[in-house]
């Protein structure tokens, strides 16, 4: 009855990842974007909004940006996609932007191209954010010890469950 209800469990979960990853999938092809949703990471916007909080972004083509819009933006120089503030639109049609809290530009913020920017954001959800704010800085630099504490905890249940009928 255990192994069922275990195995029951697994599946639960494997079905909410690929309904989550379907959802993602689903959402950017509506919105016309590669990253309809993502979490914020730091506090560079605040108040327009705080680390924790998830953006809903649309996809728009860069000759329809304009200063005063929040955009998602990668460079190679962070690992993690920037959400900041249009600030100035250059000659050469690139993208200067700044986040709302900081104090002046950073270096790689004077030239963003059209196809860095991943989109426009439309919406803000607050908090949803930390799930994946806890994974990623929590639970992954931490994985080994994770999956003992899960090994620990099914093995425990299991010895629970057979000397509970005993």
């Amino acid at each position: 009855m255990a192994l069922n209800s275990t195995l029951s469990t697994i599946l639960y979960i494997v079905f909410g990842i690929a309904l989550a990853f379907g959802v993602n999938q689903g959402l950017g092809f509506v919105l016309s974007t590669d990253m309809p949703i993502v979490a914020v990471e730091s506090y560079s916007m605040v108040p327009t909004f705080y680390k924790g909080d998830i953006l809903v972004l649309q996809g728009v083509p860069p000759k329809d940006l304009k200063v005063g819009d929040i955009i998602v933006f990668s460079t190679k120089e962070q690992p993690a996609p920037i959400v900041h503030r249009i600030v100035e639109i250059n000659d050469d049609g690139t993208f200067q932007t700044k986040g709302d809290a900081n104090s002046q530009q950073l270096s790689f913020e004077k030239s963003i191209k059209g196809g860095q920017v991943h989109g426009k954001e439309i919406l803000i959800i607050p908090y949803l954010g930390w799930v994946k704010i806890g994974m990623v800085e929590f639970i992954l630099p931490n994985i080994t010890y994770v999956i003992i504490g899960v090994v620990i905890l099914i093995f425990g249940y299991i010895l629970f469950q057979r000397y509970r009928n005993v």
